[in-house]
C-alpha cells in the first residue's frame, strides 16, 4: 500500500510568487542563466512579459556591463527577439544572402573587413517590397578584451573563435532595426554589444571597447560573508573616513589581511555592495588601493 504524502509547494521568492512564477518555472530560467543573480533573472522574466516573449526560450540574455564606470548586470534582445519581433509584424520577407569584404587582419584575428546584407519588407500602401540595404565593418563592432601582458585591447574570445558568425550577426542586427524601427527601437542585441561599456551621459547609447568583465561566475559567493566584510569596511569608514590617507590605508589593511585578493569574485561583490549603498564611489576604491598598507608604515602608525 502506497504512504500518502502531504505535499507541500516549495516557498518561492516573494517577487517570484506574486508574479505567479511556477517553480518549474523559476528553476528553468535559473538553469538558463547559470551564475546569474536572482534579480537578475526576475528581469528576464518582466522584460519579456512586456514584450510578449516566452522567457523559456532565452530570446534575451543577461549581460554584465561596465555603465558609467559600475558594474551591473543589464538585460538584452538577441538576434532571436529582433527575427521573432519582425516576424510577427507579417510584413518580413527575409534578408539576402550576406556579402563579405576582402579579408583583413585586425588586433590579430583574421576576418572579413565588413558585412551587407539587405533586409526585405513588405509596404502594403505601395504594394511591393521594400529593400532596407546595411553594411557593418568589423573593425567598428568587434567586441574586445583588455590584455594585462601587452596593456591593449585585443578581440575577445567570443569574436576570436568565430569572427564571421558575430559580424554577420551583428550586420542582420543593424538591418533589422533599420526595417522595423517602430517594432524594435533602437536596442541594440547583445551580440553587437559582447565586449562593449555603455556611457548614459548622452542622449544615444555610445559604446566604447572595455576589458574583461571582471564579474565572472558569482554564483559560488557566500553571501552572508560578503555582508560581513561590507559592514566590517562601513565601520572604518565611518571611524577613520575623514581622514582620506588613513582611510585609504586602512582599506588597504583590511583587505589585504583578509586575504580578499584571492576570492576575486567576493571581492567584486563587496565593491558592488558599497557602491549600490552610496557608502563609497569605486573611484575612491581604487586610490584607497594605492594607499600604503598601515603595516608598513613606520611604528605601523597611521
Amino acid at each position: 500500500m502506497n504512504a500518502v504524502v502531504d505535499y507541500k509547494d516549495p516557498a518561492l521568492p516573494a517577487p517570484v510568487a506574486r508574479r505567479g512564477v511556477t517553480e518549474a518555472q523559476w528553476r528553468t530560467m535559473m538553469n538558463l542563466f547559470p551564475g546569474a543573480k536572482g534579480e537578475s533573472v526576475l528581469m528576464v522574466w518582466d522584460y519579456c512579459v512586456a514584450r510578449s516573449l516566452d522567457p523559456l526560450k532565452k530570446p534575451c540574455h543577461i549581460v554584465p556591463m561596465d555603465v558609467n564606470g559600475t558594474w551591473r548586470d543589464v538585460v538584452m534582445p538577441g538576434i532571436y527577439e529582433l527575427r521573432t519581433t519582425a516576424m510577427r509584424t507579417g510584413q518580413y520577407m527575409g534578408h539576402s544572402k550576406p556579402e563579405y569584404g576582402p579579408e583583413i587582419e585586425h588586433k590579430g584575428v583574421k576576418a572579413p573587413e565588413w558585412c551587407s546584407i539587405t533586409i526585405y519588407r513588405w509596404n502594403a500602401a505601395a504594394a511591393q517590397r521594400c529593400e532596407f540595404p546595411v553594411q557593418v565593418y568589423f573593425s567598428e563592432s568587434v567586441g574586445t578584451r583588455w590584455d594585462k601582458e601587452s596593456k591593449s585591447h585585443k578581440v575577445n574570445a567570443r569574436w576570436t573563435k568565430a569572427p564571421r558568425q558575430m559580424l554577420t550577426k551583428c550586420t542582420e542586427a543593424a538591418g533589422l532595426r533599420e526595417a522595423f524601427p517602430d517594432e524594435l527601437g533602437g536596442q541594440h542585441a547583445a551580440e553587437e554589444m559582447e565586449g562593449q561599456s555603455v556611457s548614459q551621459t548622452e542622449d544615444t547609447v555610445i559604446t566604447r571597447s572595455t576589458g574583461v568583465n571582471p564579474r565572472g561566475d558569482l554564483s559560488g559567493v557566500d553571501w552572508e560573508m560578503r555582508d560581513k566584510h561590507v559592514e566590517q569596511i562601513k565601520k572604518l569608514i565611518d571611524e577613520y573616513g575623514s581622514d582620506e590617507g588613513v582611510m585609504g590605508s586602512m582599506y588597504r589593511g583590511y583587505i589585504e589581511a583578509e586575504n580578499l585578493q584571492q576570492f576575486q569574485e567576493l571581492w567584486i561583490t563587496i565593491e558592488d555592495k558599497l557602491v549600490a549603498d552610496e557608502v563609497v564611489n569605486r573611484a575612491t576604491m581604487k586610490k584607497w588601493m594605492k594607499s600604503e598598507p598601515i603595516h608598513q608604515r613606520p611604528n605601523g602608525r597611521p
